[in-house]
């Protein structure tokens, strides 16, 4: 339990910066009675991190539609994405997601995995359905909390739900951000819980470009249960981000990689694009 905690410590320590970050910036981002968000006066949509979903999204009737790649080098580095998928590989997500109301968005994700080197698991489907409720005022743009939800199919055509808390705070140039995710997969042989948690910070070096970095810690459950752990314990990557928002940011493109600490070695790169209609 104690490795535990000293785990999730960082984490804690990010929503608590970004929280006090959201306090000092309140009355800043307080928001104007009496006029409504709308598609034309939104805040412009922002995805700068990889492995976790920016609170700044799609406005009521604003729809983003896109395209991911992810590659794994070794076995279970394939996630955060949902799904047992324990080899070297490939993820392609397809996505799209659309604002309801001001508070509310609701997003739909298909992911096929290719194996290298192996007949396993080739064109296997993912599937996640949910949505995320904006918890905050919508015109607080400095400091931002959201919760998902989401019924999810793994690779391994298991079932199961995840729920997510992420926050952000800007202060200045830079972007600090924390999410804490927990699913339940309906499979005898998995984990009651699985846990993993994401840190970032990025930085705007220009108007249309973003550098910056994330951490991510996943199946922190193993750490509570050290010997006892159905999928192999707890691993930690860290690694760059780049952001591009271009075509009057309508279309996103975000690039990044992360390697392994400690353990067997690993190595994750991801590339999204997305079109913001």
């Amino acid at each position: 339990m104690r490795s535990f905690i000293r785990a999730v410590r960082p984490f804690l320590c990010a929503v608590s910066l970004c929280a006090l970050a959201g306090t000092v910036s309140a009355v800043e981002d307080r928001p104007v009675e009496g006029v409504a968000t709308t598609a034309a006066t939104a805040p412009p949509v922002e995805q700068p991190f990889l492995y976790l979903v920016d609170p700044h999204g799609p406005a009521p009737r604003q729809v983003m539609a896109g395209y991911a790649l992810a590659f794994s080098s070794s076995a279970g580095a394939i996630r955060p994405i949902p799904g047992n998928f324990d080899s070297e590989g490939v993820v392609h997500t397809l996505s799209l997601e659309v604002g309801v109301i001001q508070q509310l968005r609701v997003f739909a994700q298909t992911m096929i995995a290719e194996s290298i080197g192996s007949a396993t698991d080739v064109n296997a489907v993912a599937l996640q359905l949910g949505g995320r409720v904006l918890l905050t005022p919508a015109r607080w743009q400095r400091f931002r909390l959201m919760a998902t939800g989401a019924f999810l199919r793994e690779f391994g055509a298991s079932l199961g739900l995840y729920g997510e808390l992420t926050a952000t705070a800007d202060v200045g140039r830079v972007r600090f951000a924390a999410s804490v995710h927990a699913e339940h997969i309906f499979a005898g042989s998995r984990d009651p819980v699985d846990l993993y948690a994401v840190a970032g910070v990025s930085v705007r070096v220009a108007r249309i470009l973003r550098l910056g970095a994330e951490y991510i810690a996943q199946d922190l459950e193993a750490l509570a249960e050290a010997d006892d752990d159905a999928e192999g314990g707890a691993r930690h990557y860290v690694g760059p981000d780049i952001a591009l928002s271009l075509y009057k940011n309508r279309l996103l493109v975000t690039a990044g990689g992360a390697v392994q600490l400690a353990h067997s070695p690993g190595v994750l790169a991801r590339g999204a694009v997305t079109y913001v209609y």
